[in-house]
C-alpha cells in the first residue's frame, strides 16, 4: 500500500510538470494588449494537485451556525412580512360601506359622535346581556366597562351598537338567542384606546446557542355599556330596589293549654 501511494503521488508531481511545460508563460505585454476576439480565454496556472486539495472544509460547528443563520433569517422576514401586512390594513383606505360591512362583522355599529346634550348614562337596572365582539364573549349590565380587542373604525367618544346579544336576562324574564337575538340591542361608548399589559415572549433552543426574547402589548378598546333593550325591566322603588312579589308568613296558632 505504501508503495502504491508514492507512486500515485509521483505520478501526480510527474503530470502537473509536463502540464507547466506544455503551457508556455504569459508576459504582461500579451495580457495587457487588446486582441480583436472578443472572447478571451487564460488557461488556468494553478497545478492540478493544488485544485484538488484547495476545497474548503465545513466543520460541525460552522453548520450548526450556518442552519441558525437560515432560522434567524426565515424569522426575521417572517416578522417583517407581518408588519408590512399590519402596515398596509392600516394605510388601506376603506369605503364607508366596506367599513360597515366589516363592523357588522366583528358585531358593532357606529353611530355617531357623542355631543354634550346627550344623556346616555342612565341608574343601574337589574338587567345582564351576553355580546359577541370578534371572537369573545361579555356579559354585561348598565354601567359596565369592558375591554375588547382593538376596534379601529371607531374613535374615543363615539356611540356603538353592539347586534350579536346572545342572551338576555333579568329578575322575571329570560330570553335565549339560536344563536343571537334580532330584536335586542347593547349601547355602549368608546372611552379609550389602550395597550395591555406587556407579555415577554422567550424563545430557546437548547444545544444550538438560540435564545430569542421579544415583548408584546395587545391594543384594546375600552367600552362603557349604557343600556340594554330587548327585553322588559322591572320597576325600581325610589330607593332603587326592584318590587318583589309579598309573601304571606304562616300564621301561628297558639295551643290550647
Amino acid at each position: 500500500m505504501a508503495h502504491r501511494r508514492c507512486i500515485q503521488s509521483l505520478a501526480r508531481h510527474a503530470t502537473t510538470l509536463i502540464y507547466l511545460k506544455k503551457t508556455p508563460p504569459l508576459s504582461t505585454l500579451e495580457v495587457l494588449t487588446p486582441k480583436p476576439n472578443p472572447a478571451i480565454t487564460i488557461p488556468n496556472l494553478e497545478p492540478s494537485w493544488f485544485i484538488l486539495w484547495s476545497h474548503s472544509r465545513h466543520f460541525s460547528s460552522g453548520k450548526s451556525d450556518d442552519s441558525e443563520n437560515e432560522v434567524e433569517m426565515g424569522e426575521v422576514n417572517d416578522g417583517e412580512a407581518e408588519n408590512d401586512e399590519a402596515q398596509s390594513d392600516l394605510d388601506r383606505d376603506y369605503s364607508p360601506e366596506e367599513k360597515e360591512a366589516e363592523a357588522a362583522a366583528i358585531g358593532y355599529k357606529v353611530v355617531g359622535p357623542l355631543q354634550r346634550s346627550d344623556r346616555v348614562f342612565k341608574e343601574y337596572e337589574p338587567v345582564f346581556a351576553v355580546v359577541q365582539i370578534g371572537s369573545h364573549q361579555f356579559k354585561v349590565s348598565n354601567g359596565d366597562c369592558i375591554f375588547t380587542e382593538s376596534l379601529k373604525f371607531c374613535e374615543v367618544n363615539d356611540k356603538l351598537i353592539l347586534n350579536k346579544v346572545l342572551f338576555l336576562g333579568s329578575p322575571t324574564q329570560t330570553i335565549i338567542g339560536r344563536p343571537i337575538l334580532p330584536d335586542a340591542a347593547v349601547h355602549a361608548v368608546v372611552e379609550e384606546h389602550a395597550l395591555d399589559a406587556k407579555v415577554i415572549i422567550f424563545k430557546k433552543k437548547r444545544r444550538k446557542n438560540y435564545r430569542r426574547t421579544k415583548g408584546h402589548r395587545q391594543e384594546l378598546t375600552k367600552l362603557r355599556i349604557t343600556d340594554i333593550q330587548g327585553i322588559e325591566k322591572p320597576e325600581m322603588k325610589i330607593d332603587g330596589k326592584p318590587l318583589k312579589a309579598a309573601v304571606k308568613k304562616p300564621e301561628k296558632i297558639a295551643a290550647a293549654a
